[in-house]
């Protein structure tokens, strides 16, 4: 067991540099401002008629209306917005507004997912737990190509007309957006594995790796995540 010890930690190691990004965890300051945002232009091609947005979110704050994932495309600056307390979701250019009754609490790791599919439903999840839906909503409609989506910040126009009270403030964990209306218990598969699980990236059409790989504005931090971490710490102690 002594002699394989070192071995196991040389490759551990290894798989931490190599897939640290599995690992990465972006921090957003407890003190609000326009200033903290990653803003990219994904594909979104792939994305038919129905999509869900997922990530484990860990808010600092609760209380008011704060964003982490802002969708924007010409005058629909709130064609998919997502946050973390009073969660509001537009699609349409705005003609569909839908508010959530679920509130995640601050300071815990919880697993929230949005999906929509045209024709059906804007369902809400919050550790696999179904805990709103509005029917028809956007009935025909579709997710608006070559738009502006940000990260930690509402746009009230494309790419800009960030409000600091509406910011982002917490950690953000493994977003992924996906090119299907995502069943519960596809929702429960993901949640129940973990968040130190990996996802599979097979219908997935924004990964969180695309969303690491962009700059950040402002003083998000990027924060190693205790799921590597722990393994590394455990074989250097001799305690694995």
């Amino acid at each position: 067991r002594d002699k394989m010890v070192p071995l196991l930690k040389v490759l551990l190691l290894q798989v931490t540099l190599v897939f640290g990004v599995h690992s990465q965890i972006l921090r957003f300051p407890t003190a609000t401002s326009v200033n903290d945002y990653i803003a990219l232009k994904p594909d979104f091609s792939s994305i038919k008629s129905g999509y869900t947005v997922c990530s484990w979110v860990k808010p600092s704050s609760s209380g008011r209306d704060s964003f982490c994932f802002s969708y924007a495309k010409g005058g629909a600056h709130n064609t998919l917005l997502v946050g973390s307390s009073r969660t509001h979701c537009f699609l349409s250019k705005c003609q569909d507004r839908y508010a959530f009754s679920n509130i995640l609490l601050p300071g815990n790791w919880d697993y929230q997912c949005l999906s929509w599919k045209s024709g059906d439903k804007v369902r809400h999840y919050i550790n696999a737990v179904e805990g709103s839906l509005k029917n028809n909503v956007a009935v025909g409609g579709s997710l608006p190509l070559g738009g502006t989506l940000v990260i930690g910040q509402d746009q009230d126009k494309e790419g800009g007309g960030f409000v600091a009270k509406q910011a982002y403030s917490g950690d953000l964990y493994e977003l992924n957006v996906f090119k299907k209306q995502l069943s519960l218990a596809e929702i429960s598969e993901l949640y129940f594995r973990g968040r130190c699980a990996r996802v599979n990236q097979e219908n997935v059409a924004l990964s969180w790796s695309r969303i690491l790989s962009e700059a950040r504005h402002g003083n998000i931090k990027d924060v190693d995540d205790a799921c590597v971490a722990s393994d590394v710490s455990a074989l250097l102690s001799g305690n694995c």
